[in-house]
């Protein structure tokens, strides 16, 4: 009798699937609204996601003052979609931000960026601030800022 319960044990243990390991995040594919410097501009580091057309116009028009972008920000469906943003400090000169990639982990909105002011070397005339912004489909998740320093060269 307990050899027949062994193998009725057995075979119950050896017929369930094992576990699945939980799914990496999958990027969400983003279109570039705009990426640049603006000469001369000031202004602290911003990281925000903005979902709604009031804090578009306000976040839009604050990122413009002293360059040449348009007066109306870009056309965005928030039915539908969002934008993030993210701006360096003002910086001694060449520098860039670069939104690397958005994705749904643990609950959250992952937006990795990486951030490279000048090099140690670098003399320049002009400051600027960088600026990256993206738009992309509507997610209602917290969001996460993950952020990589690098450098950019003077040459």
């Amino acid at each position: 009798m307990s050899r027949l319960l062994s193998v009725v044990l057995l075979a119950a243990a050896c017929s369930h699937a094992p576990s699945q390991a939980p799914a990496a995040a999958a990027a969400l594919p983003f279109e570039t609204v705009v990426q640049r410097s603006i000469p001369g501009q000031s202004g602290p580091t911003r990281r925000e996601v903005v979902r709604d057309q009031a804090a578009w116009q306000a976040t839009w028009g604050s990122l413009r003052e002293g360059s040449d972008l348009p007066a109306e920000p870009p056309t965005v469906d928030f039915a539908r979609e969002m934008v993030i943003l993210a701006a360096m400090e003002t910086q001694s000169c060449v520098s860039r931000v670069t939104i690397r990639s958005v994705t749904r982990a643990d609950g959250a909105l992952v937006v990795d960026l990486l951030e490279a002011p000048p090099a140690p070397n670098c003399v320049c005339i002009t400051s600027e601030r960088p600026i990256h912004v993206i738009r992309l489909e509507r997610v209602d998740l917290p969001e996460r800022f993950e952020v990589e320093r690098g450098v950019t060269s003077c040459g």
